[in-house]
């Protein structure tokens, strides 16, 4: 007899912790799709991928299969 996985109806969160500083994974994503729609108007955005770089205090992120690309502040 298989046991079932119980469902997981609460919140999740996903943090970075580097140096001594704590980022919200989630944040920063809505901070650089806020960004894409700002910067890219009309478009139709079809993926987003997300790169953080704590050492620089940014998030780069790519969309469209790479063709759109941009960055936020952490």
């Amino acid at each position: 007899m298989e046991k079932s996985t119980p469902e997981y109806t609460g919140t999740t969160q996903i943090f970075l912790e580097v140096d001594n500083a704590q980022y919200e994974l989630d944040a920063v994503m809505a901070k650089a799709k806020a960004d894409l729609k700002a910067n890219n108007k009309g478009k139709k955005i079809s993926d987003i991928k997300l790169y953080v770089k704590p050492e620089d205090g940014k998030a780069y992120y790519t969309a469209n299969g790479g063709k759109i690309s941009g960055s936020v502040d952490l």
